[in-house]
């Protein structure tokens, strides 16, 4: 029972009981006293008693309400609805239910000697009090509703914003385990691309080297095919560099269109973009993993499709984004498609650990174009709840 209850159900008692020695002539006021105070400490009493006690001194407590009216008058009906209050609380539902008929009965015979206009008003009286009681506490029973969902909806705040925060550190990670993926490419591109050509210019030079005295004209050409052999490992260190160095903010910095423009302006070759549906914000995660597939795609179709034409289609739905790769490149040998298809090389795998890190799929279409299909669940801020 709530404080603000328990001053109702005491004022019940002691105001009443005040009234009614201004009100009523009583042969012996010091006895009414007596009565009052047994009353007031059964009241005390059974909200202070161990496991099923309160509910018996409720009982008592009813019947000896009833006792009183019978005994010093209509004013004690007030106390009566005290002892309503107290067991209505203690036992809701049916059970309140038979103790009220019961408080009712026994009132009606403690008022059975009393005039009709008394018994009347005591009935509409105690049934008053009953269907306010029952709308009291009701409204007691909202509010508690409504303070156990805010504290609901502030725990799954709290959740959300656990989640946005592993959310977030998850997508660090990614990136972090891309831009180290990343290292490994360059580091392989320079060894295996700009390393042979530097040996092959060594070799040519000695052999230019011995070639000059004898032949002068194949010993220039000599030195002009050695030349562009620096000329084209200057150009791959340039272009490794710039990844290298590239390291620009999130926001972005994963933006396809972008990919496919840089693609275009650096080897000339013709490039499309295409959104299908409506294209809403992605978390950090997704735009790493689409973003890295892309450019993984977009350089095997230049490097081993011999592509002239690239293009990106990003297909946002509710649940998921869909990205395709496609070019108008060679397409795969069957030995080639195989191994493709059972975990392809270093790029392929890459992609592939990329995207089921994220819970998504990597597909690739052989028949021409050629395309590689990115599928990655979405989570919008609905599903959080």
């Amino acid at each position: 029972m709530t404080r603000e209850l328990q001053i109702i159900r005491y004022g019940l008692l002691i105001i009443p009981a005040i009234l009614s020695v201004y009100v009523y002539d009583y042969p012996d006021y010091g006895l009414f006293t007596f009565y009052f105070l047994l009353q007031l400490l059964l009241a005390t009493a059974g909200s202070r008693l161990p496991r099923s006690w309160p509910v018996l001194a409720a009982i008592l407590e009813l019947l000896y309400s009833a006792w009183m009216c019978r005994e010093y008058g209509l004013m004690m009906i007030f106390p009566a609805i005290s002892a309503l209050l107290c067991y209505s609380r203690l036992l809701p539902g049916s059970m309140s239910i038979l103790l009220a008929g019961l408080h009712l009965g026994a009132l009606n015979v403690a008022f059975s000697g009393s005039a009709l206009q008394e018994r009347i008003y005591m009935n509409l009286t105690f049934l008053l009090a009953a269907g306010l009681n029952e709308l009291l506490w009701r409204t007691g029973r909202g509010r508690e509703d409504t303070l156990f969902l805010y504290d609901e909806l502030r725990k799954k705040h709290f959740e959300l914003d656990e989640a946005r925060n592993r959310l977030l550190q998850f997508a660090s990670q990614v990136e972090n385990a891309a831009q180290a993926e990343e290292r490994v490419r360059i580091s392989r591109q320079l060894h295996d691309d700009i390393g042979h050509r530097l040996i092959r210019v060594k070799m040519m030079v000695e052999a230019a080297i011995h070639t000059l005295p004898v032949s002068p004209e194949a010993g220039l050409d000599m030195m002009g095919q050695i030349r562009d052999q620096l000329a084209a490992s200057m150009d791959n260190m340039r272009t490794a560099l710039r990844q290298v160095n590239y390291a620009p903010q999130l926001e972005g910095a994963y933006a396809l269109d972008r990919l496919l423009e840089e693609t275009g302006r650096d080897t000339g070759i013709e490039t499309s973009y295409q959104v299908e549906g409506y294209a809403y914000p992605l978390y950090p995660s997704i735009q790493v993993v689409l973003y890295k597939n892309a450019r993984e795609a977009l350089t095997n179709a230049l490097r081993h499709g011999k592509a002239t034409s690239v293009w990106i289609s990003v297909n946002y739905s509710e649940r998921e984004v869909i990205m395709e790769v496609g070019n108008n490149g060679l397409l795969p040998e069957d030995d080639q498609l195989r191994r493709l298809q059972t975990g392809g090389g270093m790029g392929l795998k890459g992609m592939s650990e990329r995207t089921s890190l994220v819970g998504g799929t990597l597909e690739m279409r052989a028949a021409a174009p050629f395309t590689v299909v990115t599928k990655l669940p979405v989570y919008r801020q609905g599903d959080f709840k």
